[in-house]
């Protein structure tokens, strides 16, 4: 079982260490490395967090993303509707007349899967 702890107390922690350490209740020997180390840990766990903030802002919306890409019908079921691969993942897509085989081109992304067509 793992241990969880937040960063914001790795932050606190290591200040105080840092701040006992300045006032002498800690050896410097001790304290400042120790204190530095769980400040440092700190740091880096807030820049990441930043830069997967900023990363997770440039994405794609899936509408933009799956629009254009070709599969391949893996199965047809009932109503219109078939089991597609793109890029190595399945998904649920509305094709009138599809047969397993076919090679698709997804026109949009719908409510309840995607729409495609079968490349001629």
């Amino acid at each position: 079982m793992g241990v969880v702890i937040s960063t914001s107390l790795l932050g606190l922690v290591g200040g105080l260490v840092v701040l006992f350490t300045a006032l002498g209740r800690i050896p410097p020997w001790v304290g400042y490395p120790l204190g530095g180390a769980l400040l440092f840990i700190y740091v880096l766990a807030v820049a990441a967090g930043f830069k997967s903030m900023r990363d997770f802002r440039k994405r794609r919306p899936p509408s933009i993303s799956v629009v254009g890409l070709r599969g391949v019908v893996a199965e047809v079921e009932g109503g219109g509707w078939a089991l597609v691969k793109i890029e190595g993942v399945y998904w649920r897509a509305y094709c009138g007349d599809c047969a397993p085989g076919d090679s698709v081109e997804v026109v949009e992304l719908g409510d309840t899967g995607l729409v495609v067509r079968r490349r001629r």
